[in-house]
C-alpha cells in the first residue's frame, strides 16, 4: 500500500502518515458511531469499503498499465518506439498523482522511468558501435546529480547532470561517448554538451580540485584522494565540466548504469573530498550564502513577486521556497557527516544527529510535501521550467499550507545559522 499512503520503506514519512490516517479514521468513526443507528453505521461502513475497493482498483489497474509500458520501453527497437511509450507512461504518473497527490509514489515512478530510458540509451549506444564496426563499448560508469541522484525526479526532464566514466583514453571511448549523448536524447534525456561530462578517473580527480598533502597515493591503492573539491581547479584538469556545478551538489551524486566497483571509486571519492572540505573556510562561505537565500515571503509577509519580464506579478517556486529548502538540507547534512539520500532522508538524518527535535523534522516533511505538490501541479499545467506560480489564485487551505511551509524552512535557516556562521 506505499503507493495508497504515500510512504516509503519504514522512513519517517512512514509512521507519521500512518499513525495521522489511523487516528483521523478512528475519529471519524467515533463520531459517526455517536451519532448513527446500527442501520445507518453500517451504511456507512459499506460505502466506505465500496470506495477502498475503488481505490484498491485503481491502484491495480495502475499497476498493469505501468508495467506494460515498462515492458514496452525494454523490448523497443529504436528511440522513436520509446517516446510514445514515455508520454504515456508520464501520462499515467499524473493520473495517480492528481488522484493520490503523493509526492513520494510519483518520484518513485518518475525514477524509475528515468533509469529505464537511461538504461536503453546506453544498450542502444553499445547496439550502433558495434554495427556501425566501432567494436564493443570500453569500461565506462554512468553517474547522475541533480533531481534524479536525490530519487527526486518528477514529470519534466529535472536538472540532472551526467557524468560518464571511463578506464581508457583513445577513439573507442570517444565514439561511444557520441553515441551515447545522441542516444540520451533521442529517449528524452538532456544529452548535450552541458549535461554530460566524461573523462577518466585521473580527470575526475582533476576536476575535484585533487592532490593530496603529501604526494599521489601508492599505486595499490586505487583511490581518489579526499582532497578540496572548492578549490581553484588545477592547470592540468584534463576535462573541464563546461557548466557551473557548484561543489556542493555533488552530495547528489548517484550510481546509474555500468561497471559499478569502477563508479564506486569516484563516489567513495567524492564523499571524502566533500566530508574533508566541511570545516574548510571555502564551505562554510557557501554554506552561509544557502542560509541567507531569499524566502517566497518577503520581511513584511507579502509575496516575493517578479516585477518585470513576461512572468511580471507571478512567484517564482523554484528559487524562492524549492532551492532554499533542498540546497540547506543538503548543506547540513553534509555538515553533520552524510549527505546520502534526498531531502526526506536528510530530514531524518538530521534529527536523528540532534539538529531538530521531532516537531520541526515533521513540519519540515509537510513543507516538503507542500512544495513538492506545488511544483507538480504546475508540471501538469504545463508551466515553463522556471515554475512560476500566482499566489492570488491559491485556495485559502492551499496558501495556509504553503505559509507555513515557508515558516518551516525559515526555522531551518535559522538552525542552520546558528550551526554554520553564529557558532
Amino acid at each position: 500500500m506505499p503507493m495508497l499512503l504515500g510512504t516509503k520503506g519504514d522512513d519517517i514519512l512512514q509512521w507519521r502518515a500512518s499513525t495521522d490516517l489511523v487516528a483521523e479514521l478512528k475519529e471519524l468513526l467515533t463520531r459517526k458511531w455517536e451519532q448513527c443507528s446500527s442501520r445507518a453505521a453500517q451504511s456507512f461502513l459499506e460505502e466506505y469499503l465500496k470506495s477502498l475497493r475503488e481505490e484498491l482498483e485503481f491502484e491495480s489497474h495502475q499497476a498493469r498499465e505501468l508495467e506494460a509500458l515498462k515492458e514496452g520501453i525494454s523490448q523497443a527497437g529504436s528511440p522513436g518506439e520509446i517516446l510514445p511509450l514515455r508520454t504515456r507512461y508520464l501520462e499515467v504518473a499524473s493520473v495517480h498523482f492528481r488522484r493520490r497527490r503523493s509526492v513520494l509514489a510519483l518520484c518513485d515512478l518518475c525514477c524509475d522511468l528515468h533509469d529505464r530510458l537511461l538504461a536503453r540509451a546506453i544498450s542502444f549506444a553499445e547496439e550502433r558501435m558495434v554495427q556501425l564496426g566501432q567494436g564493443k563499448a570500453p569500461g565506462y560508469a554512468v553517474l547522475v546529480c541533480g533531481d534524479r541522484g536525490r530519487h527526486e525526479q518528477t514529470l519534466t526532464g529535472g536538472e540532472n547532470r551526467y557524468f560518464l566514466l571511463h578506464e581508457e583514453q583513445g577513439t573507442r571511448f570517444l565514439l561511444f561517448r557520441r553515441q551515447f549523448a545522441s542516444a540520451l536524447q533521442e529517449v528524452g534525456l538532456p544529452g548535450g554538451g552541458q549535461t554530460l561530462w566524461h573523462g577518466s578517473l585521473k580527470d575526475w580527480r582533476s576536476f575535484l580540485g585533487a592532490r593530496l598533502a603529501h604526494g599521489e597515493p601508492p599505486a595499490s591503492e586505487p583511490f581518489l584522494a579526499a582532497l578540496p573539491p572548492f578549490a581553484t581547479s588545477q592547470p592540468e584538469q584534463q576535462a573541464p565540466l563546461g557548466v557551473d556545478l557548484s561543489a556542493l551538489e555533488l552530495a547528489d551524486l548517484a550510481f546509474l548504469g555500468g561497471e559499478e566497483p569502477f563508479a564506486a571509486l569516484a563516489l567513495a571519492g567524492t564523499v571524502r573530498a566533500l566530508q574533508g572540505e566541511t570545516n574548510g573556510d571555502p564551505f562554510l562561505q557557501l554554506a552561509r550564502r544557502v542560509v541567507a537565500l531569499p524566502l517566497a515571503l518577503g520581511r513584511f509577509g507579502g509575496w516575493r513577486l517578479e516585477r518585470s519580464g513576461k512572468q511580471k506579478g507571478r512567484l517564482n517556486l523554484k528559487q524562492y521556497a524549492l532551492d532554499p529548502m533542498v540546497m540547506l538540507l543538503r548543506v547540513l547534512a553534509l555538515y553533520a557527516g552524510d549527505a546520502s539520500g534526498g531531502s526526506v532522508q536528510r530530514i531524518q538524518l538530521l534529527q536523528e544527529k540532534g539538529f531538530l527535535d521531532v516537531e520541526l523534522a515533521q513540519r519540515l516533511l509537510q513543507a516538503y510535501q507542500c512544495i513538492m505538490q506545488l511544483k507538480v501541479l504546475l508540471e501538469i499545467r504545463g508551466e515553463e521550467a522556471g515554475l512560476y506560480c500566482s499566489p492570488q489564485d491559491f485556495s485559502t487551505e492551499t496558501e495556509t499550507r504553503f505559509r507555513n511551509a515557508l515558516d518551516a524552512v525559515q526555522s531551518l535557516q535559522k538552525i542552520g545559522y546558528q550551526r554554520l556562521v553564529g557558532g
